[in-house]
């Protein structure tokens, strides 16, 4: 089992729960995508009290949690709704550390856990149909602990990963535009 550093709740903010990891470059990006793999996981379990049924089907096959809804897993008995697809919310907080490091270690946990935090392609049998499925992620969003001292929680200083620009929480939390070549841009 995976602890955060603080659970953020801030439902008026628009923020029911976010999981937050402060990292004063203690761990490095492997182990960061370690701590994310471990709430992936986390979110996927299901409370003992689960019905047998939904047990079984979870037990029948690997991929089988993904059909079983979130109010039946035990994340939804812990935290509230989080408002939106996928599985809490984690933000990654930089402190006491270069910009350079800060880029550096966000690129290495961008690629090594992608498998948590990006979305997958719908099941279909229509052809041109490019929707994503966001059901089984784990949103992540990085900052740095001085972004946050110099210019508030509520500024653009949030950076959603597999995204091209610097935004406020709530933008970061609904932003699905992938970086695709785009030059970085704040707002």
């Amino acid at each position: 089992m995976q602890r955060a550093d603080l659970v953020l709740q801030a439902p008026d903010a628009g923020v029911p729960v976010m999981l937050l990891e402060i990292d004063r470059r203690t761990a490095d990006a492997h182990g960061l995508a370690a701590k994310l793999r471990r709430y992936w996981e986390w979110g996927r379990l299901l409370p003992r009290d689960a019905d047998k049924r939904t047990v079984d089907l979870v037990r029948s096959r690997p991929d089988a949690i993904e059909h079983v809804d979130h109010e039946k897993r035990l994340w939804r008995r812990v935290y509230p709704p989080t408002g939106r697809e996928g599985l809490v919310p984690v933000a990654f907080v930089f402190a006491d550390t270069t910009t350079a490091k800060v880029a550096n270690t966000v690129a290495v946990l961008e690629e090594a856990s992608r498998r948590y935090w990006a979305p997958r392609r719908f099941d279909t049998y229509h052809r041109g149909i490019t929707a994503k499925d966001y059901g089984q992620a784990v949103p992540v969003v990085v900052t740095t602990l001085e972004q946050l001292q110099e210019h508030g929680a509520g500024a653009a200083v949030w950076r959603r990963l597999g995204r091209d620009c610097d935004q406020t929480l709530t933008e970061a939390r609904g932003c699905w535009r992938l970086r695709r070549g785009l030059p970085r841009k704040r707002g």
